[in-house]
């Protein structure tokens, strides 16, 4: 799940859908530009599907050009030109790629449903598991200054600072899930769960304190600052709220999309969110208004990033798009 502090490296998201939502058939198909040296055409077509139709893609997160997207069938697929062309990789055909992140060295990781973190650094074509145990259901990862940190069931955050080879467990013993992960500073974050569970570090994670809990038994599926002080959380029910005190207090503000906004990202300087009925929205002053684009997705958006120009959007029936970012798109090849 999209949580990021926009002076950081881009990551999208950071809540997750649960794996239920995904449920939901999509029909677009993605193949990537065919290669201009000469190959067998069966092989052509093999390497340029970049995901298949059964495939939901749950997760995209960017650092400048370059995107990583993880399927539910344990696929990575990476562009290196903003969304335009993709390879693709089975990583693994036992994981379920729910949340990834960009590191601050370049690296990335990909937060696997089967308590697993998959890390790779350099061309992203080799990824290496890191097993945990607890949280027992990971539900969002984000990378920081202080290392890998995954949030999940049991109110339990774990970090790692050796890439997932020994992890550190905090844990408030209670029976509810922390669902999205944000630090807005070196030193600043703000972890977020059910029932308006919030806790906080001033240390960059070295102790957490529990704050108190946001109204109304809000629920989080993503969070998006764009200073040290202002920043959004999407919910349930198409329900937005913005603090401007680094989290400490939160009112609602207007949605007028009415869409649960499952991904919160920014896109050339303004706060986006993708979700539910093909949804895009983007804030203008103080709400939140759709983004017009053309042929419209009809099922969620699960993922989303800002490329180059536009905005990668990614979902069910193998959906990977390049999205122009106001009243216009430009559609994949399928």
């Amino acid at each position: 799940m999209n949580s990021q502090y926009s002076g950081a490296p881009l990551r999208p998201k950071k809540s997750t859908i649960s794996l239920a939502v995904f449920a939901v058939v999509g029909a677009v198909l993605l193949n990537s530009c065919a290669e201009s040296t000469e190959k067998p055409a069966a092989s052509v077509a093999a390497e340029s599907k970049t995901v298949e139709r059964y495939e939901v893609v749950q997760t995209l997160s960017a650092n400048g050009n370059t995107v990583v997207g993880g399927t539910q069938t344990g696929v990575v697929t990476v562009s290196t030109d903003g969304g335009n062309s993709w390879s693709r990789k089975q990583v693994s055909n036992n994981a379920s790629f729910i949340d990834s992140a960009f590191c601050p060295d370049g690296s990335a990781a990909m937060l696997d449903v089967y308590n697993t973190v998959w890390t790779s650094s350099g061309d992203f074509k080799d990824w290496l598991p890191s097993k945990f145990d607890k949280p027992s259901s990971p539900v969002a990862i984000e990378c920081h200054s202080s290392g890998l940190w995954v949030v999940g069931s049991g109110s339990h955050l774990i970090n790692s600072t050796d890439q997932g080879k020994t992890w550190r467990v905090v844990s408030f013993d209670e029976d509810a899930q922390f669902t999205a992960l944000a630090f807005t500073s070196d030193t600043h974050g703000i972890a977020f769960g059910e029932f308006g569970m919030l806790a906080f570090t001033e240390d960059a994670g070295l102790t957490w304190q529990r704050g108190e809990p946001i109204a109304g038994d809000f629920y989080t599926y993503d969070t998006l600052f764009t200073d040290t002080s202002t920043g959004y959380a999407s919910g349930l029910a198409g329900q937005v709220l913005k603090t401007t005190d680094g989290g400490t207090s939160w009112t609602r503000i207007e949605n007028t999309t009415e869409a649960p906004l499952y991904r919160l990202f920014m896109h050339a300087g303004v706060p986006h969110g993708v979700g539910a009925n093909g949804t895009v929205a983007r804030l203008d002053g103080q709400q939140w208004v759709a983004v017009g684009y053309e042929k419209p997705v009809l099922s969620f958006l699960g993922a989303a990033v800002s490329g180059s120009q536009s905005i990668v959007v990614g979902g069910p029936g193998g959906l990977l798009r390049t999205v122009q970012s106001f009243n216009s798109s430009q559609a994949d090849p399928s």
